[in-house]
């Protein structure tokens, strides 16, 4: 098991004074880490996600990544992957990863209000060296991908915190409202074929 780098990433010395003037205390190690059933759950759920890389310039640089449910692959407890779709033809995050492979992902589920912070070393994989990960990328929850997959980015992910759900405002998609909802529009259904 991975040993979770997350106090080292998120609590340099700054941080921890601004902690210790608060009178927070927080950990400084948290032992083994790896993403645990509820975490794998959202991810493999997700529909997007934000992505923060660094630019050769050292600042941060976020971008939306997004596709069906399952398009981000929970390889296993230390690994996601997914398939790069023909954007924008800017580049910038590639760019960013194959100079320097630190990247954040967030995902947050809106109806729960939870969100996932995953912190890792991402690297991409071109379709001619490993077409078999493309092949098995293309598998997004019940879709199945078929048009042009440009690389694959896969993170070795070295922390995950699913801190405060505090300011989510819930928001919820038409598929969640239609999955809560059946029941009674059946259930509507059958009384109004009971009463023609």
């Amino acid at each position: 098991m991975a040993a979770n780098h997350y106090p080292g990433i998120a609590y340099g010395p700054a941080v921890r004074a601004r902690q210790d003037a608060v009178g927070v205390t927080l950990p400084v190690d948290t032992g083994d880490f790896s993403l645990d059933g509820t975490d794998v759950a959202l991810i493999r759920s997700a529909d997007h996600f934000s992505l923060s890389t660094v630019t050769e310039s050292g600042w941060p640089y976020a971008q939306h990544r997004g596709g069906p449910a399952g398009f981000v692959h929970v390889v296993d407890d230390t690994t996601l992957a997914w398939a790069e779709f023909p954007g924008n033809r800017q580049y910038v995050s590639t760019g960013n990863v194959d100079h320097d492979g630190r990247v954040c992902l967030l995902f947050v589920d809106y109806p729960t209000r939870r969100r996932l912070k995953v912190f890792g070393h991402a690297r991409t994989v071109e379709p001619d060296a490993d077409p078999q990960l493309i092949d098995r990328l293309r598998a997004m929850g019940e879709k199945q991908y078929s048009g042009r997959v440009e690389r694959a980015i896969v993170v070795d992910v070295v922390a995950a915190d699913a801190n405060c759900s505090k300011h989510i405002t819930p928001r919820w998609n038409r598929r969640y409202i239609d999955e809560l909802t059946a029941v009674y529009r059946r259930r509507i259904e059958e009384l109004q074929a009971g009463s023609a």
